[in-house]
């Protein structure tokens, strides 16, 4: 069952499992909250799932014109804080997944005080992009998005020499054509990519806050992921090793599996009668 909740903006949400800890999950660009039902089974005793899908996924509705007036970390923080204040919870854990990651690392610079804990699952966020901020915050860069949208030939070429020069893995080469193959695929790209252009965490900031707090961040990467690769890590962890862990399971980027939830049940034991 879909739910919505609004407090400014609105979100629509699936709600998973029925245990005491409190969990707020986003998931992946072109996936849906739908995703972490497959964490029921491991977790469904020890936590509740409220699982969102963000804007221009799933049910929840597009806001095309917030490609010119993007979302902001201030906006998204007032509206979760709503959220959990509307659920009568003080803390909950966040868990973002790929795109998801970056969304839930932002939160945290500024709702630290309603975290429990942050659990990133191949998380976008991790290393900075220059040339995407560049690019989304000007009106070339919009120009550009939009054609891109119609005429994607040029980009698919500059994708195809890169897999045939060996300087792309074929992994990554499959992920960004399959991603842009059709023009509504293209249109999600140019609307997720500009209407969270600043959504931008800054890693030393989270490093800081998490420590100060004592809010543990688990990482959780697949060995085998070309996209958010295990190395990726290494820097927030250097930053805050006292409360930052990593762990690589045998997988590539779809992390959302059931051997996921058994990892993570190890921090959501389930309550004794």
């Amino acid at each position: 069952m879909v739910s919505y909740f609004t407090h400014g903006i609105t979100l629509a949400y699936r709600t998973y499992g029925h245990g005491p800890s409190v969990v707020i999950a986003f998931h992946g660009f072109g996936r849906t909250g739908a995703d972490f039902e497959v964490l029921t089974k491991t977790l469904g005793e020890a936590c509740t799932i409220h699982a969102f899908d963000l804007h221009f996924h799933g049910k929840s509705p597009s806001y095309p014109e917030r490609a010119s007036t993007p979302f902001t970390p201030h906006e998204l923080a007032v509206f979760f804080t709503a959220f959990l204040d509307s659920m009568t919870t003080k803390k909950a854990t966040v868990l973002g997944y790929s795109l998801g990651g970056r969304i839930a690392l932002s939160l945290l610079t500024t709702m630290p005080e309603r975290f429990e804990r942050l659990i990133l699952v191949a998380p976008d966020g991790l290393k900075t992009r220059p040339w995407y901020r560049a690019l989304a915050a000007t009106q070339m860069g919009e120009w550009a998005y939009r054609r891109f949208v119609e005429h994607p030939e040029k980009i698919h070429l500059v994708v195809d020499g890169l897999r045939a020069t060996r300087l792309m893995s074929q992994k990554m080469h499959r992920f960004l054509k399959g991603q842009t193959d059709s023009q509504a695929k293209r249109m999600l790209v140019r609307d997720v990519w500009l209407s969270f252009r600043s959504i931008e965490p800054d890693l030393e900031e989270v490093a800081a806050i998490a420590t100060a707090r004592t809010i543990p961040i688990n990482m959780f990467f697949g060995k085998f992921d070309s996209v958010i690769k295990p190395r990726f890590g290494k820097k927030l962890h250097d930053l805050a090793p006292d409360v930052v862990s990593q762990e690589n399971l045998p997988f590539g980027h779809v992390l959302l599996v059931p051997e996921l939830g058994k990892a993570l049940a190890e921090l959501f034991p389930i309550p004794v009668p």
